[in-house]
């Protein structure tokens, strides 16, 4: 049988006790125990897309007819009902992962006993900002006042123009449309703020992390004094990622295809939603690049006394012929011969200043531009545009 590793007291902080994930569970949605994001992801994607499709179809509105768009080629709406919620939703269990890289500050050892109640606070304090009632409320005041501007300028929306019918309707829109525009664009929107609410606490969460006395290894083969295992962490948010690309990318193919947007109109956007994706994932990181540069700096100075000591004591004994009576430093089985005390200086020397490597880089970078390539496609040769994301990424 597999041993459970044991949770140190820290579970469900970023996902399982937000007011959204509470009130889900209060009407059976989600279950008692676990997070049933198939389920839940299911059922979002059902109430948001189908009361568009069904309503819509059946007013000639969805598949062609009177409309010059209609609803069948406006791909960002099917983009966001089918994939980029689910996968938000589906995406929280990355978050549990989060979750145990955050208990191996206590497993490693890297939060000591003297630390351990800072540590907990800041834990606290992350609970409090990710699952209380007022953030949730926030949320929910920005996604209304977004609603209300959208109900306003429905008309300009050139996303709804599909459901803008006079003839049938004294308002101006079917009933797809408004479903359209109180339901789908505050979820979507509201699971978005949540999203980066997310990435910004566990930015605090380290920042606080960060200004602990933390048992570093200047040594350590992770080349971050022992905090390399956080180089994993922004992959968690891969989902979110991979979900705003795909709307998006959505958007550009609507607009090359019906409205004859150049594709090369669309590669600054493009790069800069690539860019700010990337930022938004790693920036939480970047809180460590202080610690890190003390750490390298103080060590270059301790390692680089230590490789003087011990090599004057080299020298003396085996090079001058000198008795030398405190020879513990030479006799230290932990340091060895000269190769391996240069090794440790070498180690030190490698510090990097950030526990970010180049698979985590290149694993956002193509959740956030490979949904970019269809839109390239259009009018640039497939082949092509392999050969010039081989470049970026090698």
């Amino acid at each position: 049988m597999d041993r459970q590793e044991p949770d140190h007291g820290i579970t469900h902080l970023f996902v399982g006790k937000d007011p959204f994930f509470r009130l889900q569970r209060a009407i059976g949605l989600a279950p008692s125990h676990g997070l049933g994001v198939k389920r839940r992801a299911l059922f979002f994607a059902l109430l948001c897309w189908v009361p568009i499709v069904v309503p819509a179809s059946l007013a000639g509105r969805a598949f062609g007819g009177e409309i010059s768009e209609p609803l069948l080629l406006h791909f960002a709406i099917h983009s966001r009902c089918l994939i980029a919620i689910p996968l938000f939703i589906i995406g929280e269990s990355a978050l549990l992962r989060l979750e145990s890289l955050i208990r191996h500050f206590v497993v490693s050892g890297l939060v000591g006993e003297s630390s351990m109640p800072k540590f907990r606070a800041a834990l606290n304090t992350t609970d409090r900002l990710l699952n209380s009632w007022w953030i949730f409320a926030i949320l929910v005041s920005l996604v209304t006042a977004n609603v209300i501007f959208a109900v306003q300028q429905f008309e300009r929306l050139h996303e709804a123009s599909w459901a803008i019918d006079r003839d049938t309707d004294p308002i101006g829109l079917i009933f797809a449309g408004w479903w359209y525009l109180l339901v789908l664009r505050p979820i979507f929107s509201f699971l978005i703020g949540l999203w980066v609410w997310r990435v910004v606490v566990f930015g605090i969460l380290l920042l606080r992390v960060s200004k602990l006395d933390l048992e570093l290894v200047p040594v350590h083969p992770d080349r971050a004094g022992g905090l390399g295992f956080l180089g994993m962490a922004p992959q968690v948010f891969i989902p979110f990622i991979l979900g705003v690309s795909m709307v998006l990318a959505s958007h550009f193919a609507h607009s090359v295809l019906y409205h004859g947007a150049r594709v090369e109109s669309l590669r600054m956007p493009m790069a800069l939603y690539v860019m700010l994706a990337l930022s938004l994932c790693l920036g939480p990181l970047l809180v460590l690049i202080g610690k890190l540069k003390r750490l390298r700096r103080k060590a270059l100075l301790d390692y680089g006394a230590l490789a003087g000591q011990h090599g004057r004591l080299v020298d003396r004994r085996w090079i001058r012929g000198e008795t030398v009576r405190d020879d513990a430093l030479l006799n230290a089985p932990e340091l060895g011969p000269v190769a391996d005390v240069r090794s440790m200086h070498e180690a030190v020397s490698a510090v990097r200043m950030v526990p970010i490597g180049r698979q985590t880089v290149i694993t956002l970078f193509a959740a956030a531009a490979l949904p970019m390539v269809p839109v390239l496609a259009i009018e640039i040769p497939v082949i092509d545009l392999l050969k010039m994301l081989a470049g970026y990424l090698f």
